[in-house]
């Protein structure tokens, strides 16, 4: 993959083979590899956590490095980066996590990535955590969220956000290039917090010679921190000599127990020199320049919050500003609010990121189904049309193995899950997902990250380069709030400033209508979408929507619009129709605003670049889109933008926020490259150049 372009690569496959387990004498092995995971029995007392703890933790001496970060307040981005290369039954990582618990400052948070092949199913993974007792707690929160087995990056948070896995499904290698900043080695950790020990772990050697190839040591060596730390079971001399021809100082150990050697050793570094021939206009030329965590959100509608929330969790002290005094009183201030699915047989940007966008979106807000905000009902999919039905096919084959997921349901069982008798013959149902009250949610982020909301309306933006902060001006051109790091969040409106004036956004009016709920009515049990969508009763009133006007910018309710939801809801399926009947247009209620949409359905994320700098720097893209330009991209000083979200605020919220958190902190995203290039603010600019239309 061109790390310099967003045109997004399709894998045949979405799905990762899980690993096939026995048990010998109590230990788990992997046929696939004819390898055990761990030994057991003396010397390796509780199975395999003494070999982990002489391994992993003391010989990249963590206990003391960590105890040590106490010293170091000052450091900005209070981070410590764990990179592994098999993640296998998560022993190492539970081992890290609990010695950081007890030794790390409480400010502190740790970042461990790690990639496997073959995950092992959640049961297996159940009865082998079962060994280790002392780690029950976190292995409990740890298998809450353990996801299914989508091949990308999936992201799990622990210990109320002190700890952050991100558990690639995928061959190591490729995964690890992906969540660089390009393939070039020289500039894969641009910008970034790099890795600061390895646990090269893994099946042995000749068990899985692809696991220790060349490549996978170069890629290594790009995301790492200088002076990192390795250490590694293995004491093989191809191992030896790939890790001191890509930079590392190797030195050979006492192995554990049966294991006569082991390796450890530090990154020494290495020369780099630009390798690839790739534009990469996503990269900010100039250093990121910031003298303190202060950062402004404009805008309070879920993806003002949502990052809100993302950044407060990595120490920045942030102030929402927005023109009303309560929290989604726009676009994101609708009764219910359903996290919706979008998947597709094809496996372009569009479905990639709405399938990690759901899987993360279960997860951010169970904790509020758990306290009874909203439903984790599920939503149940029916088609719309004979071609929606091919698709749901092919989806439900692709799907297959998931059915916590997405599972295909017959009629049978359609009217079951729904609780109405209806008459489509086969849909999707996606048993994580629901609804949501997004104005309660909203208010929850802010109010337990301890985050203020200041009202005033924002009509202008304004850099001071002397003192690098951005100014909130009203219309009187009086300063509402300064800080050196602003995120623009107000949906369409971002329009109104010259900074960001250039994105191709668009402003589509949405009306939901309220339907009074019914003795019949009451029994539906899920989300139903089709055409249209409607929810289940809360407070007496099903949400029922939503209308797409063009070019219409009124938010007062319109009749033709109520009766044209009650006619799209009662397509989706006649069943539908016969239970809400048809309430007199006049005496319905509901709501109207506005959506940000963008022309290809994908959120906009990441930093503002300067427009017209940009369009001078890549203009030789208007005569050949392919020509290579050395130069990197200009971008406003820490300035950013986080809108677009069209119809889908709340599935895409909680991803996308993470992913501008990280942008914005100088962290290794939690998303494969071409797919934050699929999202990047600067793509409409990339494209119209090389379509000259700019």
């Amino acid at each position: 993959m061109n790390s310099a372009t967003f045109a997004v690569s399709e894998r045949d496959d979405n799905s990762i083979q899980s690993a096939t387990i026995e048990w010998r004498n109590g230990t788990p092995l992997c046929s696939d590899f004819d390898d055990f995971y761990y030994h057991s029995g003396d010397p390796f007392e509780e199975n395999g956590l003494k070999e982990t703890e002489y391994l992993f933790l003391q010989q990249n001496n963590l206990q003391q490095r960590w105890q040590d970060l106490s010293n170091h307040q000052e450091s900005g981005n209070k981070l410590f980066v764990i990179g592994e290369t098999g993640f296998g039954t998560g022993l190492n990582f539970l081992a890290a996590c609990d010695l950081w618990l007890k030794t790390a400052p409480k400010d502190w948070r740790l970042q461990f990535i790690s990639a496997e092949l073959m995950p092992i199913r959640k049961s297996d993974l159940q009865s082998i955590h079962q060994s280790w007792s002392k780690f029950s707690a976190l292995a409990d929160e740890f298998i809450d969220q353990y996801p299914e087995f989508t091949a990308g990056v999936h992201l799990i948070s622990l210990a109320q956000g002190r700890i952050q896995l991100y558990l690639m499904l995928g061959e190591a290698n490729q995964m690890f290039k992906q969540i660089a900043e390009s393939a070039d080695p020289s500039l894969a950790n641009y910008q970034k917090k790099s890795v600061d020990a390895w646990f090269l772990d893994g099946f042995a050697p000749t068990k899985n010679p692809d696991m220790w190839c060349d490549e996978i040591f170069e890629t290594l060596a790009s995301l790492s921190s200088k002076s990192a730390s390795f250490a590694t079971f293995t004491s093989a001399s191809q191992v030896r000599k790939r890790l001191a021809n890509v930079g590392f100082q190797v030195s050979k150990i006492d192995g554990f127990g049966r294991k006569r050697e082991a390796l450890k050793g530090h990154f020494l570094g290495t020369e780099t020199h630009r390798t690839t021939t790739s534009t990469h206009w996503h990269l900010n030329q100039s250093p990121i320049s910031r003298q303190d965590r202060k950062v402004l959100i404009l805008g309070a509608g879920i993806a003002g919050c949502t990052t809100a929330a993302a950044l407060a969790k990595r120490g920045f002290e942030v102030t929402v500003v927005d023109r009303h005094q309560c929290v989604a009183q726009q676009g994101s201030g609708n009764l219910q609010a359903i996290v919706y699915p979008k998947l597709s047989p094809q496996n372009d940007a569009l479905p990639r990121v709405n399938l990690t966008a759901m899987i993360l979106a279960s997860r951010y807000y169970q904790p509020y189904w758990d306290q009874g905000l909203g439903a984790q009902c599920g939503v149940l999919l029916l088609p719309e049309s004979h071609k929606a039905q091919d698709d749901f096919q092919q989806i439900a084959e692709r799907y297959s193995d998931y059915k916590n997921l997405v599972t295909a349901v017959d009629n049978r069982q359609i009217c079951s899950l729904s609780g109405l008798d209806l008459h489509a013959q086969q849909g999707l149902f996606f048993p994580s997902l629901g609804w949501l009250p997004p104005q309660a949610i909203c208010q929850k982020l802010l109010q337990d990250c301890n985050i203020p909301l200041l009202t005033a309306d924002i009509k202008s933006l304004n850099h001071c380069a002397k003192t690098n902060l951005w100014a909130l001006r009203t219309e009187d051109n009086q300063a509402i709030a300064s800080a050196e790091t602003l995120v623009i969040a107000n949906a369409f409106e971002c329009q109104q400033f010259p900074q960001t004036d250039f994105l191709s956004v668009n402003q589509l009016r949405g009306q939901v209508t309220h339907i009074p709920s019914s003795t019949e009515s009451v029994a539906l049990k899920t989300v139903i979408c089709g055409k249209g969508y409607i929810a289940p009763a809360d407070n007496g009133l099903h949400s029922c929507g939503a209308t797409y006007n063009k070019d219409l910018f009124s938010s007062a309710l319109r009749a033709e619009d109520h009766k044209a939801n009650l006619s799209t809801i009662c397509a989706t399926d006649n069943g539908i129709a016969e239970v809400i009947g048809s309430p007199a247009l006049e005496t319905l209620e509901g709501r109207a605003n506005y959506r940000c949409t963008t022309k290809d359905y994908l959120p906009i994320v990441g930093p503002v670049p300067n427009a017209a700098q940009f369009k001078q720097q890549f203009s030789a893209l208007r005569k050949d889109a392919t020509t290579y330009i050395e130069s990197l991209g200009s971008y406003l000083p820490n300035l950013f933008i986080h809108c677009g979200l069209g119809s889908r605020g709340l599935s895409y919220a909680p991803l996308s926020a993470e992913i501008l958190a990280s942008e914005i902190s100088g962290e290794i995203p939690p998303l494969e490259r071409e797919l934050r290039l699929a999202m990047h603010p600067a793509r409409f600019l990339i494209r119209d150049l090389k379509r000259c239309k700019v």
